[in-house]
């Protein structure tokens, strides 16, 4: 029997189209297992009228993601998806905000506390936006100080991604502490990689900004050791995004033939290219972005059992610490890149298995106690 439904609603892309949806997704799995039912809403970037469901996918919802600033507005003040989707579940007992405005936090706590449905938050980033109009950075950095400073006294619980959050949360009235989760019975874990016998490859997955990823630093670090039989295979951005974003990084031709783009690919193709290469890369600078936020890629390269070349940001530096796989950067020049690769291709990790750190049932304790 059912103890009642878990309302998730926020702006991933349903059902795994992004790292937001994927973490909600599996946060959902722990939450069925301990006899709730979950719903989510998410937002789509495709136009249309009014709320949908998601095709092919039972108890998913997604409206169109706002796209003129009346939307916008009118958007951050309304919980009219959530109420629209209630009248099909008359037992909601609990409503998690996923990274919204503080001012739909507020409206939401309004609204449903008086119908005695909790509301809670799941915060995994504290970030200005530095692109769009004035108006909207302007927003977007008050936003974030409300979100960091008070999203926790006003919500009935919080979840959070990193230690970082952890503590500055930590008087809040209920706090559940759950970084990006998997799910490693599910087949994408299991797939078997093409082989690359003879051939080191590094890999990274993602779509950088050029902000909160330094990618142009990896690629400037494996240009720079040009050994033989090695390869990098970047999945996410095509050879032209790379160049719009690092119009200034420099890719030798002798090096090129080294490289390969893949462009957008689904979450599935893209792990089972993590599952197969030799060392995982990603670099990001020690800020308050990268340090209150947990990047769900370490965690995805972490379980496929890869080692991993990155910065000492956020909670990373404790898993590769503990598991000795991967090299911890003391700082992102491009020879202190550049010896950590050589070292992983001098000393290549034999033995690959998943790891279950960030298996989702692992924090299924935590989990019942905060839903008490």
């Amino acid at each position: 029997m059912s103890k009642g439904t878990i309302i998730y609603y926020g702006g991933f892309t349903l059902p795994d189209k992004s790292a937001s949806a994927n973490r909600v997704v599996s946060n959902g799995k722990i939450f069925e297992k301990l006899g709730y039912k979950t719903v989510f809403i998410g937002a789509s970037e495709d136009s249309f009228e009014s709320l949908r469901p998601v095709e092919g996918c039972d108890d998913m919802f997604e409206h169109a993601h706002p796209n003129s600033t009346k939307q916008w507005i009118k958007h951050m003040f309304s919980v009219e998806h959530i109420e629209a989707v209630m009248k099909n579940y008359d037992d909601v007992k609990k409503i998690i905000l996923y990274n919204v405005p503080m001012f739909t936090l507020l409206k939401a706590k309004k609204v449903f506390s008086k119908k005695s449905i909790e509301v809670c938050y799941d915060c995994t980033e504290w970030t200005k936006d530095t692109d769009g109009s004035l108006p909207k950075r302007i927003f977007k950095a008050f936003d974030e100080i409300l979100i960091s400073n008070f999203a926790h006294k006003v919500a009935d619980g919080m979840i959070a991604i990193s230690s970082m959050m952890e503590k500055k949360y930590k008087s809040s009235k209920n706090l559940l502490i759950l970084p990006p989760l998997v799910d490693i019975n599910d087949k994408i874990w299991h797939q078997v990689p093409e082989s690359h016998e003879g051939v080191f490859e590094f890999c990274f997955a993602g779509i950088p900004d050029g902000k909160k990823e330094s990618l142009d630093k990896v690629v400037e670090a494996f240009c720079s050791i040009n050994k033989k039989n090695t390869h990098l295979r970047i999945i996410g951005i095509t050879e032209n995004d790379f160049n719009n974003i690092y119009p200034d990084c420099y890719i030798p031709k002798n090096v090129r033939n080294k490289i390969t783009f893949m462009g957008r690919l689904s979450h599935e193709e893209t792990i089972k290219y993590v599952l197969g290469c030799d060392c995982y890369i990603f670099i990001r600078r020690s800020d308050k972005r990268n340090n209150a936020g947990f990047p769900t890629k370490f965690a995805e390269s972490y379980t496929c059992g890869v080692p991993i070349i990155t910065t000492d940001v956020s909670d990373v530096g404790e898993y590769i610490r503990k598991s000795g796989k991967g090299s911890l950067l003391k700082d992102m020049t491009t020879e202190t890149i550049s010896e950590a690769m050589l070292y992983q291709i001098e000393n290549k990790f034999q033995s690959k298995s998943l790891d279950n750190s960030f298996h989702y049932e692992s924090f299924i304790q935590p989990t019942a106690n905060w839903l008490k």
